[in-house]
């Protein structure tokens, strides 16, 4: 069964394939062959499957060069086609280091492979800058479109928009185009104000009205009203870039047109009970940025007590009667679920807590929430694109870490990852010596030992050592128990294996004394924990000193209220695109196709027993589907000397 392409992939191919007929000919066939002209007809009537396996006929009787090329024709084909499997076997077969006008064409398509296979960093090392002067625009364009969503998978946000802004100069349909430029936009926007302002160019040059475009973007999204004339000046500081008139004019009405104020809002929350705690922190940091907006653009307020959830559905009725045009919560998963199952909504609802899809939810109801497994997944990601294969899990017994280990396992797996050992500890227990040495083998190994004393009849000295077939460790564990384990971990001899895990070993506050036995683990977590914004009224500083209590075990739910006040108006635009996003104070925000957030977090290590920021987690947009294809990975030497010579698998 052939591997679906990523669509992202397949677009770049089918938007960049058009090249001219005297590029495709290969040396030693007739030009006048029937069959290429048959070719040619079936690439253009969209039969890239009928295409490749013709060329693939014509290429049994060709001589050698034409046969290369001949074959590297058919593999683009197959990729168009879907079919990156077959695409993979024919390109990896192909030798081309004598011949360098195919050998560009050859690592490309080893690129986009490996591309499809979520391996940024082996796309970087095959395609090093610039391209050869005499290749064509259409594979010009294609190069530095994979090397910008190769750069975005690996976090570098900059360079991304970088190789953006070169494909924008090869880019020659408008429509096409003005994707492009949106797409540098969308790019640079994730980037904080503070990121854009610092890593502006002087002189600022066409990048740098780039950046100063993203900034008016994310400074004034809530302030339509405002952007006209700021773009007026804009146009007077750049007059000659090349942003089309069309994306500024035509951007901004739209932004303009979607930016949509709540005018009545009802709060679902539960007042008393299990959750009231949860609830308070919710609507302490909804209140802050209630009261940080002008008077003029508040919306008026209405509580609803939703300590029980028989009486969610009633009190979603009441709101609806009393006028309210949107309703906050509920927040505990049992009355969301209700939600989910509503059917139709009659006004929007951002529930504050997410459930797995049983039927497809309301287009209406909107889920957030500070998943646990919205982050086991990026563990896995980050993981992946780090360049491991093979992970070691340890996970607490119970609800909590099953549910964790079950959405880190389903990621990892679907990426193309292997599981080698996973073992569960009772959270309840100090000492961890059992699971860890299951863990990491050494049981093996001691083993082993009293099996050799046993037949020399006499004690020897010993090593034990742990198992050799995993490259990190995924640790889920409360911050009190990661301290207790990561100690036991480096004892157990495995010091030198990276521990990913999530942001419940950081309990939000530097503790530099008791977080030292943290050392080296690295998490995703909210940037309004790890990145300063002093001058932010909203800021963990700000608010600390205002309320208190956000410093306590539900700070992270103060951030939460403010982003579910602040995102309300951007609910139209977000819906549009999985693309389109909000830098938020629980992490760059962005909807799925039922309306479920995602959450972008930033990336942070400890270090004598402080987080150190990483950046922002790479996002994977495309489909998690079954592993891809066993594909070429060139070491950075052949990479960098042109010699695409076949080196094994990936995983």
């Amino acid at each position: 069964m052939p591997n679906k392409i990523p669509t992202l992939l397949l677009g770049l191919l089918l938007l960049t394939g058009c090249i001219p007929s005297n590029l495709l000919k290969p040396q030693g066939i007739p030009d006048d062959d029937p069959r290429l002209e048959q070719v040619t007809g079936m690439e253009q009537a969209g039969e890239f499957a009928t295409a490749a396996a013709l060329l693939e006929t014509i290429s049994e009787t060709a001589p050698a060069p034409s046969r290369a090329s001949l074959l590297l024709r058919a593999a683009e084909n197959h990729l168009k086609a879907g079919d990156q499997e077959r695409a993979a076997h024919l390109v990896r077969d192909i030798d081309t280091r004598e011949l360098p006008a195919l050998d560009f064409h050859r690592r490309l398509l080893l690129a986009e492979l490996n591309l499809a296979d979520n391996r940024p960093d082996t796309v970087l090392r095959l395609l090093p800058g610039p391209p050869p002067e005499q290749v064509d625009p259409g594979r010009a364009l294609r190069y530095h479109q994979i090397r910008a969503e190769s750069f975005r998978l690996a976090g570098n946000l900059i360079e991304s928009a970088r190789e953006l802004e070169a494909a924008d100069l090869l880019v020659g349909d408008p429509a096409a185009r003005l994707d492009n430029q949106l797409l540098i936009l969308q790019t640079l926007s994730t980037l904080s104000n503070t990121a854009l302002e610092m890593l502006q160019p002087s002189p600022p040059g066409v990048e740098g009205g780039w950046m100063e475009l993203a900034l008016i973007i994310k400074s004034n999204a809530h302030r339509p009203e405002a952007i006209q004339p700021l773009l007026g000046a804009w146009r007077e500081r750049f007059p000659s870039h090349p942003a089309l008139p069309a994306l500024l004019d035509g951007y901004f009405e739209k932004l303009k047109a979607q930016y949509i104020r709540p005018a009545h809002l009802a709060l679902m929350l539960p007042m008393q009970g299990p959750y009231a705690k949860a609830a308070r922190a919710v609507r302490d940091g909804f209140m802050a940025a209630y009261y940080q907006d002008g008077p003029g653009n508040r919306p008026r307020l209405h509580f609803y007590d939703n300590s029980n959830e028989a009486d969610t559905w009633p009190l979603y009725r009441q709101a609806v009667d009393s006028g309210a045009d949107m309703i906050i919560g509920p927040l505990d998963k049992a009355s969301v679920a209700q939600m989910a199952r509503a059917g139709e909504l009659e006004i929007p609802v951002l529930a504050l807590n997410q459930v797995p899809p049983e039927v497809t939810p309301p287009r209406d109801l909107y889920q957030f929430g500070l998943s646990p497994e919205n982050e086991a997944r990026q563990v896995a990601e980050k993981a992946w694109l780090d360049g491991h294969t093979r992970a070691l899990a340890l996970t607490p017994q119970g609800d909590w870490g099953e549910r964790i280990y079950s959405a880190f396992t389903n990621r990892w797996e679907r990426l193309g990852g292997l599981l080698a050992e996973h073992q569960g500890y009772n959270p309840a227990e100090h000492d961890f010596k059992q699971p860890i040495r299951s863990l990491l083998n050494i049981d093996e190994s001691y083993a082993r030992r009293r099996e050799l004393e046993q037949i020399l009849g006499a004690r020897i000295e010993f090593e034990p050592r742990r198992r050799a077939d995993s490259d990190f460790i995924f640790l889920a564990a409360q911050v009190d128990k990661a301290r207790q384990i990561r100690p036991q971990l480096q004892f157990h001899h495995a010091a030198d294996l990276p521990v990913y895990t999530t942001s419940h070993i950081y309990s939000g506050t530097e503790s530099l004394k008791e977080d030292q036995d943290l050392e080296g683990l690295m998490f995703p977590d909210i940037p309004w924990l790890l990145v300063a914004e002093a001058g932010d009224p909203l800021s963990r500083q700000n608010i600390g000193e205002a309320l208190p209590d956000s410093r306590t075990a539900y700070r992270r739910l103060y951030a939460m209220g403010i982003d579910s006040y602040r995102l309300l108006p951007h609910l139209a635009r977000l819906q549009t695109s999985p693309e389109e996003m909000l830098d938020a104070k629980t992490g760059n925000l962005y909807l799925d196709e039922i309306n479920q957030f995602h959450r972008q977090l930033v990336w942070a290590q400890m270090r004598g027993g402080s987080p150190r920021v990483l950046g922002y987690a790479p996002r994977m947009i495309t489909s998690p589907g079954a592993p891809g294809p066993q594909v070429e990975q060139l070491p950075s030497a052949a990479a960098e000397e042109g010699a695409a010579q076949p080196a094994g698998a990936t995983h």
